[in-house]
């Protein structure tokens, strides 16, 4: 493993939005490595989209930035003068961090960008589409790399200006410890038993979940439609958790009541994470019906927990990881019919569940916490690598 020039361990300086569950778990993953002295700077501390009860930025160094005039001048001094360390930037919208993607250029000092799948087929004014486009254009051949979640993010990200070169595959991380510690709990056992009597599943049950935002993007009234279709012919009991708040959530429960779910459906709202781990603990199936999501944490989550997943095809982690009758189910987006299909043959013979369970935690387990943080130190070092040769040179 390189160090830097002084010798001493690799310097990252981590920019992210805010604090959440799946960033912090790498990130205290990365703050333990002995190789490394890691520091992470917020944006923000928290959103309304995201209101997290539960503590948040605990197992390691970070700090929240501090803009004037738009600007975070303390931040922005130290990737000008701080030569001999890495920046990994997870943003590129807003004014702070495109200053300091452009102080680390003119430095010509190591920068790497991680970010999500773009999601380039959200409706924007064209004036912003335009801007956005040329100002992406001419930004993304810059940095040495761009840490990106999957194939399809490196499809759209090349298609947006970016080298072939620069790209490294680095997707979220999930903890894969966390399943089974959930499970030795009595108090989210309980919990989760609870949910299922709440949808009226005993054990020959099936319950199937919606986890995330209440959005049109997500899909959740096609997993409505489509639930209302398998419940009808369904041989056994079936209930749907929707947990998750969001603006379409009145008009989901109007939808759910016009289609007869009753009591079959439970609307959870807002869950802080060991909610979260009763749903899935609660469930054998999770549907993800998006119409756009690029790289949902779900989905990872949901076969973390060997849970059946059925998503959307614009996922980029559907495309990535479910090889569908295998280790989850893939179906074309908006289309009712066919997801509804699929869950009710999965209903007609719940046989199937444990073994296409048992083949999603094989795929989750391909990508440990270990696997991420190498990448991480591995590039870093290799772009320091580079730059000492050229100041050698």
């Amino acid at each position: 493993m390189s160090a830097n020039r002084a010798g001493g361990p690799i310097r990252i300086h981590q920019i992210h939005k805010l604090p959440a569950p799946y960033s912090d778990f790498f990130f205290q993953a990365l703050e333990d490595h002995p190789g490394l002295d890691f520091q992470v700077y917020y944006l923000w501390r928290g959103s309304w989209r995201r209101p997290w009860k539960s503590a948040l930025g605990r197992g390691y160094h970070n700090t929240c930035m501090e803009p004037i005039w738009g600007i975070d001048w303390r931040r922005l001094k130290t990737a000008w003068f701080d030569v001999d360390s890495v920046f990994i930037v997870g943003d590129w919208a807003h004014l702070p961090t495109v200053a300091v993607i452009l102080a680390r250029c003119l430095r010509r000092t190591p920068v790497a960008l991680w970010v999500d799948t773009p999601a380039e087929d959200i409706k924007r004014p064209a004036l912003k589409r335009w801007l956005r486009r040329r100002f992406l254009k001419w930004l993304l051949p810059k940095p040495d790399i761009i840490f990106g979640t999957g194939r399809k993010a490196r499809r759209i990200l090349l298609e947006m200006g970016a080298r072939a070169e620069q790209f490294i595959e680095l997707p979220f991380l999930v903890d894969l410890d966390r399943p089974g510690l959930a499970g030795g709990d009595a108090e989210i056992r309980h919990e989760a038993q609870k949910l299922r009597e709440t949808v009226q599943c005993g054990p020959e049950g099936v319950v199937f979940s919606m986890i995330g935002r209440l959005a049109a993007i997500k899909g959740n009234d096609i997993g409505l439609r489509a639930f209302a279709q398998c419940r009808r012919q369904a041989p056994r009991p079936v209930g749907l958790l929707i947990a998750g708040e969001g603006p379409e959530r009145q008009n989901l429960e109007a939808l759910a009541h016009s289609l007869g779910l009753g009591n079959s459906v439970s609307f959870l709202g807002w869950q802080e994470p060991m909610g979260v781990e009763a749903v899935y603990l609660a469930s054998e199936i999770i549907l993800h019906p998006a119409r756009i999501d690029p790289f949902p944490v779900v989905i990872l989550d949901a076969m973390n927990w060997s849970r059946v997943v059925i998503g959307s095809d614009v996922c980029g982690n559907v495309e990535d990881r479910i090889v569908s009758g295998v280790n989850g189910f893939a179906f074309p987006a908006e289309d009712v019919d066919e997801l509804a299909k699929i869950m009710l043959d999965l209903v007609r013979h719940p046989e199937k569940l444990p073994e296409i369970g048992a083949q999603a935690r094989k795929t989750a387990v391909a990508w440990p916490v270990e696997r991420g943080v190498k990448v991480v130190l591995e590039q870093a070092a290799r772009i320091l690598r580079a730059r000492k040769n050229k100041c050698e040179f």
